[in-house]
Formats: C-alpha cells, structure tokens, sequence
C-alpha cells in the first residue's frame, strides 16, 4: 500500500494517510507476544488477556490483562491472570464470562530450560469476581483426566442454564494431524465433567461462538497446511459435522463473533510473506456462506510472527476493536522492530458499501450483541 501510494501522493499527504491510520491503533502491551483474548465487561470496559513476554514461549511469564479506560484512549495494566509456575509460563489461554458475571480462564505453559521447552505445565483454571482486578486460580481443576495434557484457546462460551464450554487440543508435531475437544460445564464454571471430540482428521486452535437457534460453531485451525475451517454442532456440541474452508493455507488462527442474529464476523491472522496481516470474512446467514474476505490491517513486509486476532464489538453503530500481536509493526518507524500487543478501532462501513451494511444491519440500526 505505502509503495504504491508513494507513486500517487507527495510526503505531506502521506505522513496525514500514516497519523490516520495510528489514530485507529492502540499499544496494550510492549514486549510482549501476546495470544490476546477481548471480553466485553457488563459494564462495557473492555479486558484484553495476553502473555507477557516478547517470545513465542522460550521465555519465562504470565498471563496477565489490561482494560481500556473510560474514553477508549490508553490501556492500563489490571491483573495478573495466572502467574508463571518456577521456571515456566503461562501462555495459553481461553477466556469468557460465567453466566453470574465472573471472568473465567484457562491457562496451561511450559516449563522452560536454556531457551527449549522441557515440560508442560497443565491446564489451570482462574477465575474473577471483580472484573479481573484479582484472581483465583486453581492448579489443580475439576476436568477431563485427559484435558490435563491439552492446550485451551479462544473463548470460554454460554449457552443454556449455567452451562459453558471451551475448547482444547493436543499437538501430535510439526507436518502431523491434531486433535480438539470441547469441554462443559453444567454449573457456571465450578466443574467440567465431559468432553466431546471435533474437527476431524486435524483439528487445533479452535474459537467457538454460541447461537441464538441452539447452534454452537467452531472456527478452526488445521496443523497440517494451517488453514481454517468451520465445524458446527446442531446440538449444542453433541455431535458435529464439519462445514467446508474459510481460509487458505497460513491464514490462521481465526476469531468468530457474532452481530445479529444472522450476521457473523470472523477475523483471522494472513500469515503469507508479503502479505502479514489481519483479514477479515462475513457472513449474512448465520454461516451457511461466506463474502469475500478483505484485509483491515498489513503489519509490514519485515514481520514474521503476527497475527491471533481477537474482536468485540464496542457500539450499535458497527465500531469494533481487534486485538492482535506482531513482532514488526511498521506504524512505529524506529520502534517497529519490537513484539507489541496492539488494538485496532475499525467500522464495518469504512469496509462495506452501504447497500451491504444495510443488509448486515437488517435495513435498521445495528443491534450489536
């Protein structure tokens, strides 16, 4: 973008076009790599979950959070999630709200030693009753046998009276299949007694989005080339059935929330050389199809681990905020070269044409959940 509009506009204009486009982005955290997880508070706050260290594991840290202030202008650091075991991390995590309003997390690391992983830590489970001022967590939950051994991702989800879920998935190595499951829990997050296979023939870092008609549906990440596909249960999670493609290969993993009832937003991380950044898809019929994809965010051709795009909503009026990470950010000239965990503030008619946003919003004002 910025070479072709070196051709087309002087210096002036661009450097206007460059403090446009920062306006739009906010730094969470420096030096850290994040994996970032949004949640929209009931107060309307907004709580991003991140690893706090600027490596892709090899480092000792912990999960920790940040909210944005009243006026949506700074970040501010508010908790810590999971605290990092003796010589470990805790850098995996899914996030969501327990029916009562409680923040709840899993989290699982690695124990680490002269820069190689030597150890996994388990899967923890924290929870909060202040809106992530301060956390409890427990070493040692009520799950699955199996899950101890298994990574959590994306979002802890609601459906039903008291009942939650999240996802998890065990890598079998580079080039091979993987394995997911989702977890439940039938008493807002105390205990989760039972998990269900999905994703078949490889299956890893899994966001799932609850639906209005009883539908649970999971954006899902395959290890073999690392594209995302969509999985959907008819039954909230019984069974599943797999949906076809989202993504090409290196476009990975993927963030799903939905609008209204029928429109569904998925974010997602483009991970190809020459093109690193944050891509984005539709859908108008509650994931039955999909619009082409287009891209709200390009980290800069020197960026090699970015990506993990988590979204919400921030009005009625089609504004947004996605949440991502990137070891190259070329908006911070000097500084780029650092991993940051950034938020961009975006609106769906910046992007669509207003005979599509109307559909999006149903010919009426959006009533964005």
């Amino acid at each position: 973008l910025s070479l072709f509009l070196s051709f087309t506009i002087d210096d002036r204009k661009m450097n206007s076009l460059i403090k446009f486009f920062m306006k739009s982005l906010s730094v969470i955290a420096t030096n850290a790599c994040g994996w970032p997880n949004l949640t929209k508070l009931p107060s309307g706050k907004v709580l991003c979950t991140y690893f706090n260290a600027p490596s892709h594991g090899l480092l000792e840290g912990d999960l920790v959070s940040s909210i944005l202030n009243k006026n949506g202008s700074k970040w501010m650091k508010h908790g810590i999630v999971s605290p990092k075991p003796k010589g470990g991390n805790q850098m995996h995590l899914a996030v969501g709200l327990a029916h009562n309003g409680d923040l709840v997390a899993f989290s699982s690391g690695f124990y680490i030693k002269e820069g190689k992983f030597v150890g996994f830590t388990g899967q923890r489970l924290s929870r909060s009753k202040d809106c992530g001022k301060t956390w409890k967590t427990d070493a040692l939950p009520s799950i699955p046998k199996d899950n101890v051994g298994a990574i959590p991702y994306g979002r802890i989800i609601q459906f039903g009276k008291d009942k939650l879920a999240y996802s998890c998935y065990r890598t079998q190595g580079m080039g091979n299949p993987s394995e997911s499951w989702i977890t439940f829990s039938d008493d807002d997050g105390l205990t989760w007694g039972r998990r269900i296979k999905f994703g078949r023939n490889d299956s890893n870092e899994s966001t799932l989005c609850s639906l209005d008609d009883g539908r649970i549906l999971a954006v899902t990440r395959t290890h073999i080339d690392h594209h995302v596909k969509l999985c959907e249960s008819l039954n909230s999670g019984k069974n599943w059935k797999e949906r076809g493609s989202l993504t090409l290969p290196m476009q990975h993993p993927a963030d799903l929330i939905s609008l209204t009832q029928k429109c569904l937003l998925m974010t997602y991380g483009i991970r190809n050389r020459g093109l690193m950044g944050i891509g984005v898809r539709l859908s108008l019929d509650a994931g039955k199809t999909w619009r082409p994809p287009w891209v709200i965010h390009q980290f800069g051709n020197k960026a090699k681990d970015v990506g993990y795009p988590s979204t919400v909503s921030i009005d009625n009026n089609g504004t947004l905020l996605t949440a991502a990470y990137a070891d190259y950010e070329q908006s911070y000239g000097k500084q780029a070269k650092k991993y940051r965990v950034i938020a961009k503030k975006w609106n769906l008619k910046d992007w669509l044409h207003e005979s599509l946003f109307e559909k999006v919003s149903d010919g009426k004002k959006l009533k964005l959940t």
